[in-house]
Parts: C-alpha cells; structure tokens; sequence
C-alpha cells in the first residue's frame, strides 16, 4: 500500500489528467462557432486570476524576494513556450482535425522533453527509453492515418503533414517547457510563484502580439463560446496545481503514468459527450491513443 502522501499524489495525479481532457473537450466545443484567438486569451487570463491572487496571499512581502533574475528568465520562458506558443497551436490543431486526434500527438512532448535532456543535460539513452520511442512513434503515425482520412486529404503526405505540424509544434515547445520550469526550480523559487510567472509572461505577451497586429478586440463576454473557454481555463489551472503538488507527494514512475493518461480520456470523452459532426472517434484512433500513452510512459519512467 502507497504512504498517505503518495495515495494524495496519485489522486492529484488522477485529478491533473482528468483536467488536461477536459482542457480539449472545452476548446474543441468552444470553438465550433468561437474564434482560437479568443480561446487562448480568455484561458491566459483564467491561468492568471486562478494563480496569481494566491501567491499574494500565501507569501509575504516583498515578494521580489521570491525570485532571482535566472528564475524570472526561466520561468517567463516556459510561459511563453508551453502557455503561450504551445497553446495557440493545439488550440488551431483541435479545431482543425479535432480533439481525439489532437491528443496523442501532443503527448509526443515526453518524447520531445528527454531528447532535450540528452542533448542538453547529458542523459542517459535506455532500452525502455527506446522502447517507449518507438510506441510513440508508432502510434502517431496511425493518427497520421486517421488525420488524412478524417480531413479527406487522400492520403497526401504534404497536406496530412500541415494537418500534424500544429499539434507536433504544440508538442515540442511543451517539451521544452520542463527544461525552463527545472533551471527555475534549480533557483529556489516555488512552484506556485513560477506558475505566476509563467501565466502573467504568456498573457503579456499575448496581449501584446494581438496589439501588434491589431487585433485586440473585445470578447464577447455573455457568449457560449466563452463560457466554454472558462471552462477550459479553470480545467487546466486546476490540472497544473495537480500536476505539480503530485510531484511533491508521490514519486515520478507513480505520477506520469498517470498523466499520460489523457489522450485515452479524450478519446473516451469525446464520443461519450462530443457530437459526431465534432469528433469522429474511431477504434483505430483509440488503439493509437493506448499505443501512445504505453509509449509515453515508458519514456517517462525511463527518464
């Protein structure tokens, strides 16, 4: 039996993959007739309001005391990188070719984070490892498959590519992500300030790339869309907080097998509660989505 603290870390865990999908299901329902542009602002500004105020409340001032100037720089990065750049492109891919199909390739970031941590803090390559590789490589090329025919690209190669570099860019800049998210840990500054961080650097430089091209226009506030984008922001705050109080409490082979989950919960959300002009789940995109998450998690556990 697991100590009190690591059963709390395998339901935050639990909890932090349930919020991941439900992150897809929302966009994927709010941009059926929304804009992606107004889905990322409105969960920014979500991941902010849910972040910030209980840093305030939680730390005493002078809470530049919080912070270095290495760990500010390191965790604006991962914003911009995994909150921002990330988003904006799974955000476009679940539009475009779905949730169900979104998912899987997304979770190619475990994939994307240890070559990053081979290259760059000399990690060790395992037989797991490159086992777990090949499942993730594999299961994404069935989603591959599935994205040509779901698009009705005819099996060409260029246009399926097109389709599947939205989601493999939202994967690699989230892979990423933990590489900044470690040098600003490695600082000492806590993981609910770096959070703050991360939020507050990718709205500001979201807002200020819309002002930029001039097209910082109003929400519409009352509308179902937007209802829908609150709704993925609270799922995914409350996904990051779990995630992330999971690591503290219970081990990493015991969490990330955990949180590779979510492609099997969108894919088992989405035809229990999606319409199918949405999402068209097929048992070839369910097989990949388990082919994944069995891949995703021996690279996890491996590194």
């Amino acid at each position: 039996m697991l100590p009190t603290g690591s059963s709390l870390g395998v339901l935050l865990a639990g909890l932090a993959a349930v919020g991941f999908a439900g992150q897809f299901l929302c966009i994927r329902l709010g941009t059926d007739d929304g804009e992606v542009s107004d889905a990322v602002l409105v969960v920014l500004f979500c991941n902010v309001g849910f972040v910030v105020p209980p840093v305030l409340v939680l730390y005493p001032p002078p809470y530049a005391a919080l912070f270095t100037p290495t760990s500010v720089l390191s965790f604006a990065a991962a914003g911009v990188a995994g909150m921002l750049i990330a988003r904006v492109l799974m955000f476009e891919s679940i539009e475009r070719i779905g949730a169900n199909l979104t998912s899987p390739v997304i979770s190619a970031n475990v994939l994307f984070a240890t070559v990053f941590a081979v290259v760059l803090l000399g990690e060790r390559v395992t037989g797991l490892l490159l086992a777990g590789i090949v499942l993730v490589v594999v299961g994404i090329a069935v989603v591959s498959w599935e994205t040509a025919a779901e698009t009705g690209n005819g099996g060409s190669l260029r246009e399926t590519g097109a389709a599947l570099a939205l989601p493999l860019g939202a994967a690699l800049c989230i892979g990423i992500e933990p590489i900044f998210v470690s040098i600003g840990l490695a600082e000492g500054t806590a993981i609910l300030p770096g959070l703050a961080v991360m939020a507050t650097a990718g709205t500001v430089g979201y807002v200020g790339y819309l002002a930029w091209i001039g097209s910082l226009g109003r929400v519409p506030v009352w509308s179902r869309s937007t209802a829908w984008y609150v709704g993925g922001g609270i799922s995914t705050t409350l996904a990051f907080v779990a995630y992330f109080a999971a690591l503290e409490l219970a081990p990493v082979v015991v969490v990330m097998p955990l949180l590779q989950l979510t492609p099997l919960l969108v894919v088992a959300l989405s035809a229990l509660f999606l319409p199918r002009r949405l999402e068209r789940v097929t048992w070839k995109v369910g097989v990949a989505a388990a082919v994944v998450v069995v891949g995703a998690t021996l690279v996890s556990v491996s590194g």
